[in-house]
């Protein structure tokens, strides 16, 4: 996968401009609609003003800029709107989720997208240690690229080590030694490597 940043978009209406973007917080806000982000997406291609007006809340970056957009239409037909608000939200939406780059393995563990963001979040909290703005600002494709680095990183590390060990991915002894490198390293490779599991698994989201 390509690291690149969050994808945005921004929706022109008269004199009003929202940026929407694909961050961590709109799939999260999106996820949580009723029907989830294939319900939006439905209701997007369907033109209908609800499923329009959730998506654009969900994801613009500027809340107050969205309600003000969306204000403004109370006293105006909207078909001058629903056709070009619709193109926007569809654009932001193919873009929300990473796609496995193609060939890619997994451990056949089936997750839902929920589980998947969770994961995202916790791993970027625990493994990463970002705060929760960034985040929450960070598309799902720019966190599972750097966690992807950074497992590998410690991969690398696992096999120069010769831990033979953490390598076959048996049950680590936490010798004094070992509570050494955990505690230098800021971390534990053996949960890394699990993490590493657990986020593979989410191509059957």
């Amino acid at each position: 996968m390509a690291l690149a940043p969050a994808y945005e978009t921004t929706l022109r209406h008269g004199n009003h401009a929202v940026t929407l973007r694909a961050s961590l917080r709109a799939a999260v806000a999106l996820d949580d609609l009723p029907g989830g982000i294939p319900g939006a997406w439905d209701s997007v291609m369907r033109q209908t003003y609800t499923g329009i007006r959730g998506v654009l809340l969900a994801t613009a970056t500027d809340r107050a800029a969205a309600f003000s957009l969306l204000a403004s239409l109370s006293n105006r037909p909207l078909a001058s709107f629903t056709g070009h608000a619709q193109a926007a939200c569809l654009d932001l939406l193919r873009n929300l989720i990473p796609k496995p780059d193609e060939g890619e393995a997994h451990d056949g563990k089936l997750i839902t997208l929920g589980e998947y963001l969770d994961e995202l979040f916790r791993f970027a909290t625990v493994i990463l240690q970002w705060p929760p703005s960034e985040i929450w600002q960070a598309s799902p494709a720019e966190i599972e690229a750097v966690l992807k680095g950074h497992l590998e990183r410690l991969e690398a590390i696992e096999n120069t080590t010769g831990n033979h060990q953490l390598k076959t991915g048996s049950s680590t002894a936490y010798t004094p030694d070992r509570l050494k490198e955990v505690e230098e390293l800021g971390y534990d490779p053996t949960f890394d490597r699990q993490a590493l599991r657990a986020l593979k698994a989410r191509h059957n989201a």
